[in-house]
Parts: C-alpha cells; sequence; structure tokens
C-alpha cells in the first residue's frame, strides 16, 4: 500500500512537471537541496495545520556543515498514519522533495522509519535556514510543519589565498602541493612550509604557510564533502607551485572527474579541470599524482 501511494504521488509530479519548459526546474536539478532518493514537486511546502500525520523525529548528524556537501543522510520518524515525508528549505525552495516511510521501527512502536539521501548546492547563501519537514498520509493529505535549523557554512574557507580541490564521486582523492621550499603538502603533510628546527620556534611552520583542512573521504568514507582546501591566512611563501591530484583509492568507482581552483581574497584567479580514471590508483606517497597546474605567489600576497 505505501509502494502504491508513493508511485501515485510520483505520477502526479511527473504530470505536473510537464505543464513548462525548464527541465531543470520541474526536476529539481537547480534547487538548493536535491533528495537523490526523492522525487521533487514544484510548489509552495504542503504543511496544513491538521494533527495528523506527522513527523516524530527529524535526525541530523552534525547540522553546521559547508554549502555544496554532498550525500548528507538525513533521517527520521513518523506516525504510523504517515506514508511519506516532503522536505524542503524554508524561504530557498522553489518545490519540495518527497520520500516513502520505510520499515517500522522496532524502538518506537506505532512509528516508521524514513531517510532522505541529501545535497547541497554550493551557492546556498551562508547563514542559519530552516529545513521543513512534514508527513502525508494514503490520500495525500499533509500534517504539521516540524523544522530543523542548519548552519550552513561557506563552500570555501575564509583566508587570503585558498587552493582549493572538487570532486563528484565518493573517490579518495588527494590534493598534493609542492611549494617553492620543495616542500610537498599532502594530507600527511599538511603544512606547505617548512618547519623551524632551532629556537623558540622549533617544529612552527616557517611564514608563508598554508594548512590543509581536511582529508576529504579517508579510508573511503562517505564524509558529504568532497573537498580539500590548502589555506593562507596571510600571504604565502614567494615563488612557484606545482599541484597534482591523486587518486589514493578509487572506492569501488570507475573513474572521478575534479575541478581545480585557486583563489585570492575570495576571487578565483585559476580553475583547471581533470579525471582520473580507477587504474590510477597508486595509494599515495611523495611525487603522487596527475600534475594539473602550477601556480606562482609574489611577495605582496597576489598569487596567478
Amino acid at each position: 500500500m505505501r509502494h502504491a501511494f508513493f508511485c501515485a504521488l510520483s505520477a502526479l509530479s511527473l504530470t505536473l512537471s510537464g505543464c513548462g519548459d525548464s527541465s531543470s526546474a520541474h526536476t529539481g536539478l537547480a534547487e538548493p537541496l536535491r533528495v537523490t532518493n526523492g522525487t521533487y514537486f514544484e510548489g509552495d511546502f504542503p504543511a496544513t495545520k491538521t494533527t495528523s500525520p506527522q513527523v516524530a523525529q527529524i535526525n541530523i548528524r552534525n547540522t553546521e556543515f559547508a554549502a555544496g556537501t554532498a550525500g548528507k543522510g538525513i533521517t527520521g520518524l513518523a506516525d504510523s498514519k504517515s506514508q511519506s515525508v516532503a522536505l524542503g528549505l524554508q524561504g530557498l525552495s522553489h518545490g519540495y522533495w518527497v520520500v516513502p516511510v520505510g520499515a517500522p521501527d522496532l524502538m518506537t512502536i506505532g512509528t516508521f522509519t524514513w531517510s532522505a539521501n541529501c545535497d547541497f548546492s554550493r551557492d546556498i547563501p551562508v547563514g542559519m535556514h530552516d529545513l521543513d519537514v512534514a508527513a502525508a498520509d494514503e490520500s495525500g493529505h499533509f500534517g504539521p510543519l516540524m523544522t530543523a535549523s542548519l548552519n550552513i557554512q561557506p563552500f570555501i574557507p575564509a583566508g587570503h589565498v585558498v587552493a582549493s580541490l572538487s570532486w563528484g564521486v565518493d573517490a579518495d582523492l588527494d590534493l598534493h602541493l609542492v611549494g617553492p621550499s620543495g616542500k610537498e603538502l599532502d594530507p600527511k603533510h599538511p603544512n606547505s612550509t617548512q618547519l623551524f628546527d632551532a629556537g623558540d620556534d622549533k617544529g612552527m611552520p616557517m611564514p608563508g604557510n598554508g594548512l590543509l583542512d581536511h582529508d576529504s573521504l579517508a579510508s573511503c568514507y562517505p564524509d558529504g564533502l568532497r573537498t580539500e582546501n590548502v589555506v593562507w591566512t596571510d600571504n604565502p611563501e614567494e615563488g612557484g607551485y606545482l599541484v597534482r591530484v591523486d587518486m589514493f583509492n578509487a572506492c569501488g568507482k570507475p573513474s572521478a572527474s575534479f575541478v581545480f581552483s585557486l583563489y585570492v581574497d575570495g576571487k578565483r584567479v585559476l580553475e583547471k579541470h581533470g579525471r582520473l580514471l580507477d587504474l590510477n590508483a597508486d595509494g599515495g606517497g611523495p611525487g603522487s599524482g596527475l600534475f594539473v597546474t602550477d601556480f606562482s605567489c609574489k611577495g605582496t600576497g597576489t598569487c596567478s
């Protein structure tokens, strides 16, 4: 019954979508929130003031995350009258997504589980946003609105200069950066400059240091980021930089397309695209990866 209801709801969505001429709008591809296991409906969010059906619980692991996060799981519970659950970003979406409810929850009698696999656009404004969620019964009537607050952070972290690598599938790619001094930065060596070997600053990075913010998809764990950034808060070490991208582990994917971008004070000054195949996966190490580009930085802090 629940499966049949959701199929009918999907058919209604396709019928309504046929009235326009913009496939991206009607399929939800241009939306700030995309639910990859859901069906998109254009129009106002459908919650009503009735008491049932209703969402009993919303579960979000870490509500503070960057714009552009992909594959973020949002789950919860809905009451026994629920056949599906709708989700949308309040004030940002032009429609909403509907996912079917799943199996009965064994821990909470009279409730059913639901799950949404969510991709968030890189263009979502930074700040607090409400995620609207409501349940629907077998007649398509929606119950009361429940909201969860999300704290969206910038896709590109704050910094004077940022070297950013992003890619489109859950493979373990790594950014490798060789600086003017010959020091190679990678996830195992996250600083771009040498360390002081004597004096009060022994063990500290030399001036002009860039720092890798994280190792995305490490051990193939799907963190939803698919992005690694090297951030300089002040002027980078003067000289030339070499950029390579390494496929540490294909994680079962046949290939991965990527984009390398260089930003100075928030403005993109360089962009390069590339693609790696699963046969390129080599487990990392010094000198690993595909040469992508190079750039140079001056003592004034400009890079190109």
